[in-house]
């Protein structure tokens, strides 16, 4: 992997750590250890138009593990959604940063995430419309959905009734990413289950592939096969290491541990400032983002909105020569779900206000100062 790419993930694994410790609560370890394939995802495959995040055609990018929370929305904020002010308030009330996720697609947040399992049925629903679209307008509407689902998703039954549908009806279109860090809240894994969750779901026509979920390289390798299979759903399994980057005050390593599931560090047992340092940040502030990041994000930024406008120029064309089918699609479009929280649904006198605007590309610059 890239040092760049690398200085990347360390930018999430900093900035998630950065809000459970001054939130006093939240799940640090694995946003740490899913930084890598987030990163890699969001950069280099996930295609949507920044300037245009309700874009019908985008990509999809499902989160079953809400209590990840920390891990998207470190990485909407090296997109440009979040302004540092808003992942500062992490967990507080009237934050755009709750805890667990709640639909915003205007900042990249496509699913409310509360029960385990829910993020994958969501998927699983939203790949299933995808091909109905592309049944009806052709490959010219198909897009990719992905899904990120961890060690608990993965055993919930909502679970395996959502994955079983999606290979009988050999959804091509799915690359779902298994966070195996082998910890849980309170157990290693294996304390709880025995299961050969690659065995599972080779058997309902899923293609199974299994990685060391923190190499660059291999991340990258395993979504290029996904991409190529487009006869059935595909799960890659990641084995990756809870809490990585973590140290003790001491400055030695506190990978792994059970502990780093669902607490700050320093509840744990590591040392939030060791950990910021060893990751190449500055402990004293912590919430920034590293000038070659930002430089490297910019560019990213400029190449989606220009492959972006290259395939909204292609759909014109066709709907140019398909007019009675893109009146249709117009049609349908119009009557979906709602792009963002509160905007097909009025709220109740009740509903707290939308006073945190969504950062907009001409402040992208400015996104980040609080």
């Amino acid at each position: 992997m890239s040092n760049l790419s690398l200085r990347c993930a360390d930018n999430i694994r900093i900035l998630a750590a950065s809000m459970v410790e001054k939130a006093k609560s939240g799940h640090p370890g694995g946003p740490m250890g899913g930084a890598d394939f987030i990163h890699v995802l969001y950069s280099e495959f996930l295609n949507f138009d920044p300037t245009d995040m309700a874009w019908p055609l985008r990509d999809r990018f499902f989160l079953d593990a809400g209590h990840m929370s920390a891990m998207l929305y470190a990485q909407q904020t090296l997109l440009g959604k979040y302004y540092m002010d808003d992942i500062k308030n992490f967990r507080q009330w009237g934050s755009p940063t709750p805890g667990h996720p709640e639909l915003d697609v205007q900042r990249g947040i496509e699913n409310t995430s509360g029960p385990l399992g829910l993020g994958h049925a969501f998927g699983i629903g939203a790949a299933i419309a995808e091909r109905f679209l592309a049944a009806r307008f052709g490959e010219t509407v198909a897009h990719k959905t992905y899904l990120y689902i961890s060690d608990g998703g993965v055993q919930e039954e909502i679970s395996q009734a959502a994955g079983r549908i999606a290979g009988h009806l050999g959804l091509g279109n799915i690359v779902m990413f298994y966070d195996a860090n082998d910890i849980q809240l309170s157990t290693e894994v294996d304390d709880v289950t025995s299961e050969d969750t690659a065995k599972k779901y080779e058997a309902w026509n899923w293609h199974v592939l299994t990685i060391p979920g923190n190499d660059h390289d291999a991340i990258r390798s395993a979504i290029r096969a996904s991409l190529a299979e487009t006869q059935r759903p595909t799960l890659i399994i990641g084995k990756t290491l809870m809490g990585l980057g973590t140290r003790k005050a001491d400055g030695s390593m506190f990978e792994g541990e059970v502990e780093l599931h669902g607490q700050p560090l320093t509840g744990a047992g590591g040392s939030f400032e060791k950990t910021v340092e060893g990751l190449g940040g500055d402990p004293s502030n912590p919430f920034q983002v590293f000038p070659e990041v930002a430089e490297n994000y910019a560019a990213i930024l400029e190449q989606k909105k220009t492959a972006a406008k290259k395939r909204k120029t292609a759909f014109k064309s066709w709907a140019k020569e398909n007019p009675a089918l893109a009146e249709k699609f117009a049609f349908f479009k119009l009557v979906s779900c709602p792009t963002s929280t509160g905007q097909r649904f009025k709220p109740s006198p009740t509903t707290l206000p939308a006073t945190h605007p969504v950062p907009c590309s001409a402040t992208w610059g400015a996104r980040w100062k609080t």
